[in-house]
Formats: structure tokens, C-alpha cells, sequence
């Protein structure tokens, strides 16, 4: 996984919950691993925390419907749904907050309203388990909000950070601050897409890039833990439309996420030469941060404006789908973990990073001079299968805890507990899952 973490100075919005804890990962369990609570419709699920003088309270969460390709289903893209997008099924995701579970409840504990369904035990490292419970017809709702997201202005605010984005076209970011961050002005210049093949020939290369890559809002929802875009996008190369691409943006209270999927049909395949696809990060003046990579073992980068010795080194040692964070340290109180995911049957793709720390180079599009540093992911050549899927997860922070290697870290900020449910209508419990 690789993750950029980028600190934003600026006064928070009364609307959101500040949220002192370092702990901002948002946990995701899918429908059929929730035994009792498969099947039943999603707007009458409830999630909630005993509390021992309150009883059972409510707690943040957010269910999303899963359609083809792992995407959540929107009408309009264009992707089948799987199921009943109203109801609790299959692939569809239980989002909730991983500083959330608390204490277990008393077995006779009842509701006054509503009916328990399941307790979910959450084993999360060394730490003791944490306890939330599923109900069904409890109308209560936690009022708190984690994410404001205005798709007509482009302006996404958080406890934790500000993101400006051109409202036209989601990949031109135009600003990124993070809360307690100590430089100047947006830690970024801007988000890079770009895809590039040879037409025919290896020679008679062709590139789109944000300017051309021009998506197309298809669906759009707005939670209390996430906010998401469905965009699309037809990629025409030499006047030939070679596929539609379809990209979500998840918005969340302390990362960023950028899924894309295509079909990639066979004719395509054959006509395409060396095809390319990457996403980057262009840093606006990062000059003394440090970057560090899953396979970089003791190599770091360090920004200056100029490729050095150690930095090519770094580049040589490439990353693989197993092997894939990317780890930003601004050293002026942002870092990010950039991280990649593909599914198991696409784990083939040949992967490089892109690390180019250059005072000079233009790289279009872009705000301001040089890349400081232009950081991500480059995809080499189709995968076997006739389709191109794959996530870009950008994990924000303030600094790195003293004393953790980079290795650590990542593993830390990546981690997912394991989970247990026990059915509350019987006393039966069913076994671990992961």
C-alpha cells in the first residue's frame, strides 16, 4: 500500500466532530460477513456501542451498495447492480469508524425499541476486543457528519484537512492542506492521470492526461464517513474509442481513494502497443521531505530538486502488487501513505514506481514549476484478463510516530481487525472471519 499524507492549516467547520485521536481508519465489513444482518433492508440497520449507563447508543456508519466490478452501484454508470440495492446483500459494505467499539453488553440486554440482531467482536492487534451490535427497526441515528463534500464547488473539508478540486473535472486538485501542517500555501501542485500506448507501433506513441481525460458525473453520494463520485470517461486514442473508463473517488475523514475499472476488449489489446496507465501526485515545493518504499529497504529520497544517486536507485527498485506502499514524510508535520490494490486475479501487472524529485521538469498538467516531488504508480501492459481494475489509496497523517520504521508504520496504518459475530437471537456463535 502507499500513502501521502498532507497537513492543512486552516480553521475547521463548526458542522464537523473534531476527532483528537490519531486513530481515522474506517473499517469496512461486507453483508455476508455479518451473518443475521444479510438480507434485511439497509435503511432499517442500525449500529450501535453498549454503554453501561445508557444502554445501547448508536454509533457513525454508513452501508453502501456493491455492483459489478467491486464499485458501489449507482444507476446511472452503466454497471449492474448485484441483488437489491436496498437491501443488506453480498458484496455491499458496513463502514464504521475503528475507534468506535467499546464495551461487550450484559447477554440479557434488550432494546426498547427494535431488535438485536448480531455482536460484532473486533480483535484489532494486542489491543482487547471491542464490541458494536447490528440491530434492525431501531430508528435512532448518530448525528455526526465526517465528511462535507460540495460536488457544485469542488471543496471537500474534514477535522483533518481541506481539498479544492477543479468542480469540472475531479483530477485537477488545486489545493491540499492539512491540519497543523507547517509550510506554505497547498502541500500539492495536483492529481496525475495519465494513459499512453503506441498506436500500431511502439514509435507512434499517443498520451492523455487530465486535459483529455475528462470524466463524466454518473452518480454521486455523500455519508457521514464517506463521500463518493462515479465518473466516466471515454479513452480515445488515434480518433479509435478503446474503452470506457470508469473511476470512483472516495472521500474520507483522513484519506482519499481512487478506484478505476475498465473493460479492455480484445481488438484493443492487439492494437495497443506498450499501453501505460499511472497515477501520481505532483508535490507543490516539498523541498526536505523523505520518501520511502515497500522495496526500497534503506533507500529514501530526499527532495531538493535534483535526482541523485540514491533517488535513481529507489526508482530501479520498483514496486510490486504485493509490495506497494509509498511512504511521504514532508518533515513540516504532513505525511503520506500511498498505497496500491488490485484484485488477486490482476496481480500480474507489472508495476513501477514513479518517483521524480526535478526543480525543472514540466509535466503537464500542473500549477507550479518542477516536480517536488511527482510520486505513484505506473501500470505496465495489459492483464490477462480483459479488464484493467485497480485502487489508489491516499492515507493522510501528521508526522510519523517516534521511534516506528517506515515498515511498521504502514503495516499499523493498514491493518484491519479480525472479526467475530455471535447471532444476538440465539446464543449460538459462528467462527472467526477475516
Amino acid at each position: 500500500m502507499s500513502r501521502l499524507v498532507i497537513l492543512l492549516a486552516g480553521l475547521l467547520p463548526a458542522m464537523l466532530c473534531a476527532e483528537p485521536a490519531r486513530d481515522m481508519r474506517i473499517l469496512q465489513y461486507t453483508a455476508a460477513d455479518l451473518g443475521a444482518a444479510q438480507g434485511v433492508a439497509s435503511a432499517e440497520l442500525s449500529l450501535l456501542r453498549w454503554d453501561g449507563e445508557q444502554g445501547f447508543v448508536p454509533v457513525p456508519f454508513q452501508i453502501d451498495p456493491i455492483g459489478q466490478a467491486d464499485m458501489i452501484w449507482f444507476a446511472d454508470s452503466g454497471l449492474d447492480a448485484d441483488g437489491d440495492p436496498t437491501r443488506f446483500t453480498g458484496a455491499d459494505r458496513l463502514l464504521l469508524r475503528a475507534s468506535d467499539p467499546g464495551e461487550r453488553a450484559p447477554a440479557d440486554a434488550a432494546l426498547s425499541t427494535g431488535t438485536l440482531l448480531v455482536e460484532m467482536v473486533l480483535k484489532d492487534g494486542d489491543e482487547a476486543p471491542g464490541y458494536l451490535y447490528l440491530a434492525q427497526g431501531d430508528p435512532r441515528r448518530h448525528p455526526g457528519r465526517y465528511v462535507e463534500h460540495d460536488i457544485k464547488t469542488g471543496v471537500t473539508r474534514t477535522a483533518s484537512y481541506r481539498l479544492e478540486v477543479d468542480p469540472d473535472n475531479e483530477l485537477n486538485w488545486r489545493y491540499l492542506g492539512y491540519q497543523g501542517y507547517e509550510g506554505e500555501g497547498s502541500i500539492i501542485d495536483t492529481l496525475k492521470m495519465r494513459m499512453s500506448g503506441g498506436f500500431m507501433s511502439r514509435r507512434a506513441r499517443m498520451t492523455l492526461d487530465n486535459t483529455n481525460l475528462r470524466p463524466r458525473l454518473a452518480g454521486h453520494l455523500n455519508g457521514p464517513l464517506r463521500s463518493v463520485m462515479h465518473l466516466e470517461t471515454r479513452v480515445v486514442l488515434g480518433g479509435i474509442p478503446v474503452m470506457r473508463l470508469h473511476v470512483q473517488a472516495h472521500r474520507y475523514p483522513d484519506h482519499y481513494e481512487a478506484h478505476s475499472y475498465a473493460r479492455v476488449p480484445g481488438l484493443y489489446r492487439t492494437t495497443l502497443r506498450d499501453p501505460e496507465v499511472s497515477v501520481s501526485i505532483d508535490g507543490n515545493a516539498q523541498y526536505g521531505a523523505l520518501v520511502r518504499t515497500a522495496r526500497g529497504g534503506e533507500l529514501s529520497g530526499l527532495v531538493d530538486g535534483r535526482m541523485d544517486d540514491e533517488e535513481w536507485a529507489l526508482v530501479e527498485r520498483g514496486l510490486t502488487t504485493d509490495e506497494s506502499w509509498i511512504l511521504f514524510d514532508s518533515q513540516r508535520g504532513f505525511a503520506l501513505l500511498a498505497d496500491l490494490v488490485v484484485p488477486p486475479e490482476l496481480s500480474d501487472i507489472p508495476l513501477a514506481l514513479v518517483y521524480q524529485d526535478d526543480a525543472h521538469l514540466e509535466i503537464k498538467p500542473e500549477q507550479f514549476p518542477g516536480q517536488l516531488p511527482n510520486l505513484g504508480y505506473a501500470l505496465r501492459g495489459w492483464p490477462p484478463e480483459q479488464e484493467l481494475r485497480f485502487a489508489v489509496r491516499l492515507l493522510f497523517d501528521r508526522s510519523l510516530v517516534d521511534g516506528i520504521s517506515p515498515e511498521a508504520y504502514a503495516s499499523a496504518r493498514t491493518r484491519v481487525p479480525t472479526l467475530q459475530i455471535n447471532d444476538r437471537r440465539e446464543s449460538a456463535a459462528t467462527p472467526p472471519r477475516r
